[in-house]
């Protein structure tokens, strides 16, 4: 099993396919003054499954954290762990699924498993380095990391995305 993750916009998924907006984010900006600094993301996972990873249960968890002075600090995005958790859980997104095991699916082929995860009002402790880490079954899968700036530091050089070119 493998799974990739992107920052975004936003995400969701209808008929088994992920729709992306706004991909791959690497610097962010909040329009709150002072901390927590909200923001406004989506996690788009793809999920990849072998006939192996089929009909027996995953436990994926995605974990946030910040990067500051060479240290890292976990951010908690959730309150309370699944019954029974592992207390190493803590702060964690903690998901279980089971793919099922379709008829069509042969020994050698890797099928997708879309996934969203809207994170809106997302509360962000300080500016600066932050990454997402998905792990399932304990494995990290794939990472994605950002950048909190202040509002006004936030700049592009041909102007705000979708706005028509410059000179």
């Amino acid at each position: 099993m493998d799974a990739k993750v992107i920052v975004c916009d936003f995400a969701e998924v209808s008929g088994g396919k992920l729709f992306i907006s706004g991909a791959g984010l690497a610097l962010l900006a909040s329009a709150t003054p002072t901390p927590p600094f909200r923001v406004n993301v989506s996690l788009a996972i793809l999920g990849l499954i072998t006939l192996a990873d089929t009909d027996v249960q995953h436990k994926m968890t995605i974990e946030l954290v910040q990067v500051s002075g060479g240290q890292e600090l976990r951010v908690p995005l959730a309150d309370e762990l699944p019954e029974n958790g592992d207390p190493a859980d803590r702060g964690m997104i903690v998901l279980y699924f089971m793919a099922p095991r379709s008829p069509q699916m042969l020994e050698g082929d890797e099928w997708s498993m879309p996934m969203a995860v809207p994170l809106f009002g997302l509360g962000l402790p300080q500016l600066g380095l932050y990454y997402f880490s998905v792990r399932v079954d304990g494995r990290e899968m794939d990472r994605s990391s950002f950048r909190l700036l202040p509002a006004q530091q936030l700049q592009f050089p041909d102007g705000p995305p979708g706005a028509p070119p410059q000179g």
